[in-house]
């Protein structure tokens, strides 16, 4: 009888999974070394990274259930299973945060684990109350405490875009948090998970022997799924769901790498899947954009708003370790928010070296197909403030499957004179033609590349669709003679020549005045 195979797509609880016989991922060799190696610990991932049922399990471990970890890979390594009194601490669930609500939400959770220990409160500062909890704990059971706490950074994410209302709430956690750096004798681990850094809270800034694990090479997989796991755990379930779609194993593989993959959280690169992703797409057998469905954060949509995002532009976009590991207390750069949220990932890392300085440059991008994608209908829909366009999209379909690039412009053509006046006229020039097509045809799926270098230049935009590789080159208000020109002088389609694939160089004219394309040239490159 063939094995029922289940996955555990809306469980956080580690005990649940392990219980109920749920597909998992063994990263317990991982909590051993990190609770091993480090006394204070922060981790940062997006959402949906499996930050909480890391957590879950951590606290498992530290209550010495020993059951629940039979098989797994700590269970070698473990030999003592010592019982430690744990507090739990979630913040994952503040929404819609005011002072009075996280207030609320604290006093809850001292109530909690007061109630939890048989320890009686002592008065009603909160500083004081987690303290005395603390302390009483510990003396009461013989044990130091573990401190675990989840989504730490909740609230303040939540109140980004009210800068006072964020200052409260970060006074009321601040006060909270504040007697972690007087509590070390009576404390064995503290366990800290969030999506960014924020200096000011006193968390950070008090906690000098804070370990943050979050580019570390050696915890890279501590949350998601590597690309091992992916070919050894879940073969099983690969292999399933590639007989459900007639496709082999190494097809399906492939298909979630492009969908699911990409994801870097060290200079390593060792690559990281999406487990959100992956454990849904297994369980619905569906290649579905799971990830992004689950809830686009508010903050993006209002940054989108805000700034005017060119979505090419953070593709292949080079910065310093610390220009990504900003804290977003204050967005003025979008780079911080978009890599410790998830929509940008480290794509490559280099350091040079001169004298006595040492120069770390990591290059960011959008980590798979799925993000890239789904972030350009958002950005489409929600900067350009254009409904989607079906007919567009069917076109684009219809491009593919014919290759007919002259049906293709008259459809771009129409999208263009509907497009929205106003938008239009903030940036009436090649870049802004540029960014929409990218955007547009980025959000249609299509495999597009923006600023492409070649040994002469750049090309505008390279297209790749199944039988021929489009080489394509912007004018405003300039000939689709100059255009040509500049593909022609500076070779950009020779690189492709070994392709396989057809070549065709496309000049596009626009007018600043017609505010569309007025003329445009395809040409096919001969092989000399």
């Amino acid at each position: 009888m063939t094995e029922i195979r289940r996955y555990p797509v809306d469980k956080q609880s580690f005990r649940k999974v392990i219980d109920g016989h749920f597909v998992y991922v063994d990263k317990t060799d991982l909590v051993y070394k990190m609770t091993h190696d480090y006394e204070y610990v922060f981790l940062s991932r997006p959402r949906r990274f499996g930050k909480s049922l890391m957590c879950s399990t951590l606290k498992e471990y530290f209550s010495g259930n020993k059951e629940l970890f039979r098989g797994l890979k700590i269970d070698a390594l473990e030999k003592e299973w010592t019982r430690y009194p744990v507090i739990d601490i979630s913040f994952a669930n503040a929404k819609s945060v005011t002072e009075d609500s996280i207030n609320e939400l604290i006093e809850s959770i001292l109530d909690e684990n007061e109630k939890k220990f048989g320890v009686a409160r002592e008065g009603n500062d909160l500083g004081v109350r987690f303290s005395s909890l603390v302390t009483n704990v510990a003396q009461k059971t013989g044990q130091n405490v573990v401190i675990i706490i989840d989504e730490y950074d909740a609230p303040m994410l939540d109140t980004v875009h009210n800068d006072d209302l964020q200052e409260s709430v970060r006074a009321v956690q601040n006060k909270f948090f504040a007697p972690l750096k007087t509590l070390d004798e009576y404390i064995r681990f503290v366990f800290l998970t969030g999506i960014t850094k924020f200096s000011q809270m006193s968390i950070f800034s008090t906690l000098n022997n804070l370990q943050d694990i979050s580019l570390k090479p050696e915890f890279e997989t501590i949350c998601g799924i590597s690309h091992e796991e992916m070919l050894t755990t879940l073969r099983p379930d690969i292999q399933s769901f590639a007989e459900a779609e007639g496709r082999t194993f190494d097809e399906m593989v492939k298909m979630m790498k492009i969908k699911y993959d990409g994801y870097s959280f060290s200079r390593n690169r060792c690559g990281v899947f999406n487990p959100f992703e992956v454990m849904n797409a297994l369980n619905a057998k569906e290649l579905g954009d799971y990830w992004f469905d689950s809830g686009t954060p508010t903050a993006l949509l209002k940054l989108i708003s805000k700034f005017n995002i060119q979505m090419e532009d953070y593709d292949g976009i080079e910065c310093s370790p610390m220009r990504f590991k900003r804290p977003v207390e204050k967005i003025t750069d979008l780079v911080p928010f978009l890599y410790q949220s998830g929509y940008l990932t480290i794509k490559d890392y280099r350091y040079d070296a001169f004298d006595e300085t040492v120069l770390e440059t990591y290059t960011l991008g959008y980590p798979n197909g799925e993000v890239r994608t789904a972030f350009a209908n958002c950005l489409f829909t929600d900067y350009y403030k254009a409904s989607e366009d079906i007919a567009l999209r069917n076109a684009y379909v219809q491009f593919r499957r014919d290759d007919d690039i002259d049906e293709f412009i008259k459809h771009l053509q129409v999208f263009f004179d509907g497009f929205p006046f106003s938008l239009n006229n903030q940036k009436n020039n090649e870049t802004h033609y540029h960014s929409i097509i990218y955007t547009v045809l980025t959000s249609f799926g299509a495999n597009i590349s923006a600023n492409v270098e070649t040994a002469l230049g750049k090309a505008d935009l390279i297209l790749r669709m199944p039988k021929t590789i489009y080489v394509i080159e912007i004018k405003n208000d300039r000939s689709v003679k100059s255009a040509k020109r500049q593909i022609q002088r500076r070779r950009y389609a020779k690189a492709y020549l070994d392709s396989g694939k057809r070549i065709v160089k496309l000049a596009l004219k626009f007018s600043s005045r017609q505010k569309n394309i007025t003329g445009y040239e395809a040409t096919e490159e001969k092989v000399s």
